[in-house]
């Protein structure tokens, strides 16, 4: 097909070759420029083609023959037969960077008494040229020049050249687009309107984003007065102009530029430049899925391979689908922590939730990373920003579902602090806070975590944590509880000591504040030890003369009780006094007891024995004394020993 149309092509140059050009000429009669600052992201250009004053290209025809001061001696040697006009744009990616001319309108020309008449209507709608076409970063805008050219009915094959040297030029594109053949069709609406003798209008818009929507805003413009080379300048009244364009930004209305612009006397022609911002495909949380960034990321590479998408558009685009790619993975595990939380042990449910700290601590991090590569990007911060910030609220939305992901959130931007800020953590305060936070959520083992890049920093900077708390809050007090002499006087360091392990957050402080206790246990039980040791001694020294005293008593008052009794045994006292009988031998018993145990002490003794021996001591010690006191209230007369 290709090898057909070019031979197409060169049967045309052939056939045809250079033409005379009358000397109908362009002046610039106005310029401007809206003041907005249209940065890099302003990337699609839309030209709109206005004609004016179409029933003055009569004068301008007669006047190339004439003179504009009405000479009798025609200009030409043959009849003019068509009035052609083009556009010249250079530099358009999508044609290869070659010069492109579109052919706008050819009006037949009329012969009357020797006079040029041409039909133009002075209502011509606006030709919109191309629409949407995109800019390389470095193009401000591209300009069309516009020509004129009255064609004799001796130099009509122009028209054909011109044809052909396009084709020729569109023929050397690799892959030409739908948008790139449209303009061909074109070309071939031209002969055949010339080959009528009809009026032709450009109409094949190159449209490259058919019914997206983008914002678009004038960027600039240009009129050019059509005259006779005769005419040298041209005056427009810009005030009016301005105001007008400076005013309406968005669209222009035929009329009321006409109106804006106000001249008369020769046709004009404006060219009207408006640029469009590149829109992202905005995406909701519950949008994104692997299957759509797949599709996202083709219909990117697309537009960049066709060159509808500038260089720093196609980064940023690229940069952002990997940014949505971390999204849909930290769903993915959302999704399989929802569904088998109640199914699964603890440590697998540990490894889901670390899973989704992993990803949204990654969005965290690319998103950080973007912000400080692209400070100074307009794209970024005017186009992209914005949706990362978007798919960021909806990862925190999802995190806020239940109380373990709001721990896991919460862990993540503690850790993304911590790196990030030093003085997030320079007090015991802040450190305890941080250490709170960090572990807030039951996570997987140490080993399982340093194996990623996220687990790993929750290792370091925990373990960072913990040892600033230790060497600052606990350090000294451990050694002075292990350098204290272990007694009575110093069981308030060690509580002091342990009270504050015990309130703190910090894991390793408190396994080392009980390790120094332990210690400290341990010599305070020898301690104790020698004490108990010490008091064992002192009691069974005064248990062995509390059980000869108390011997002595218990025998006096068996005699008393003996006495008493034979003397009282007519009166029917004698239950009376077996029953003091009883309580007399109880009280021996127990003196025999006391004495049994005062000579028996634990063999190998440990505190505990020792101070369990010595309880029982005292208490048995005591009981002898109760014994006797007992009696001697039952009847004093029996303890009168003396």
């Amino acid at each position: 097909m290709k090898k057909i149309f070019s031979l197409f092509v060169m049967a045309l140059v052939l056939s045809h070759q250079a033409f005379a050009q009358q000397n109908i000429e362009t002046r610039l009669g106005y310029s401007y420029n809206d003041k907005f600052e249209f940065s890099d992201e302003w990337q699609y250009l839309s030209t709109d083609i206005y004609l004016y004053n179409g029933g003055q290209f009569n004068r301008v025809l007669n006047e190339l023959e004439s003179g504009v001061k009405k000479k009798s001696k025609k200009n030409y040697a043959y009849e003019l037969e068509y009035l052609f006009i083009t556009a010249q744009l250079k530099n358009l990616k999508l044609f290869g960077n070659d010069q492109i001319v579109y052919p706008l309108f050819n009006f037949h020309i009329n012969t009357d008494k020797n006079d040029y008449h041409t039909q133009v209507s002075d209502h011509l709608e606006v030709v919109r040229i191309i629409d949407k076409m995109p800019l390389t970063s470095a193009q401000n805008s591209i300009d069309a020049a516009i020509n004129a050219k009255a064609v004799t009915n001796q130099d009509g094959d122009q028209v054909f050249n011109l044809v052909a040297s396009q084709l020729v030029s569109l023929s050397n594109l690799t892959n030409p687009s739908v948008a790139v053949m449209s303009l061909v069709g074109e070309f071939g609406n031209l002969l055949g309107s010339r080959a009528k003798k009809k009026e032709y209008k450009f109409s094949s818009t190159i449209r490259l984003y058919e019914g997206q929507d983008f914002d678009t805003r004038l960027h600039s413009v240009k009129v050019y007065v059509l005259v006779p080379g005769s005419v040298k300048t041209v005056t427009l009244k810009p005030a009016k102009l301005a105001d007008y364009l400076s005013k309406n930004s968005n669209k222009l209305d035929r009329k009321q530029l006409e109106d804006a612009i106000g001249y008369k006397e020769y046709p004009y022609i404006v060219v009207a430049n408006y640029k469009s911002l590149y829109k992202v495909d905005v995406l909701t949380g519950d949008e994104v899925t692997m299957d759509l960034i797949e599709k996202r990321k083709q219909k990117i590479q697309t537009a960049y391979d066709t060159k509808l998408m500038n260089d720093e558009t196609y980064r940023q685009e690229k940069l952002y689908v990997e940014y949505l790619r971390i999204f849909a993975e930290m769903k993915q595990n959302l999704n399989a922590y929802r569904l088998n939380y109640r199914n699964n042990s603890p440590e697998i449910n540990a490894k889901n939730l670390f899973g989704i700290m992993q990803e949204y601590k990654r969005m965290k991090t690319a998103f950080e990373a973007r912000e400080k590569e692209f400070d100074k990007n307009s794209t970024y911060k005017n186009i992209f920003r914005s949706e990362y910030e978007s798919i960021m609220a909806n990862a925190d939305l999802y995190l806020d579902a239940d109380h373990n992901l709001k721990n896991a959130k919460l862990l993540v931007n503690t850790l993304q602090e911590l790196e990030n800020n030093p003085k997030a953590w320079d007090t015991p305060a802040k450190r305890e806070a941080a250490l709170a936070r960090l572990s807030s959520v039951e996570l997987p083992r140490a080993d399982y975590l340093s194996a990623s890049v996220e687990g790993e920093a929750i290792v370091r900077l925990t373990k960072r944590l913990e040892d600033m708390q230790y060497r600052e809050v606990f350090e000294k007090e451990v050694k002075k509880l292990a350098d204290a002499q272990a007694s009575d006087e110093t069981l308030s360091i060690r509580n002091a000591l342990q009270d504050k392990a015990n309130t703190s957050n910090c894991l390793s402080c408190r396994e080392k504040v009980r390790d120094a206790v332990s210690d400290y246990n341990k010599r305070y039980e020898s301690f104790r030890l020698k004490e108990e040791t010490k008091e064992m001694g002192k009691l069974q020294s005064a248990a062995e003369q509390q059980v000869l005293r108390h011997l002595r008593w218990q025998l006096c008052f068996d005699n008393n009780l003996q006495a008493v009794a034979v003397a009282s045994s007519d009166n029917g006292m004698d239950q009376y006094y077996t029953k003091l009988g009883e309580k007399s031998s109880a009280f021996a018993a127990t003196i025999k007891e006391l004495e049994t145990l005062a000579k028996n002490e634990p063999e190998n003794p440990r505190l505990q024995q020792v101070q369990a021996y010595n309880k029982q001591l005292t208490n048995l010690m005591k009981e002898v004394e109760q014994h006797y006191a007992m009696l001697c209230q039952l009847d004093k007369k029996l303890c009168e020993c003396q």
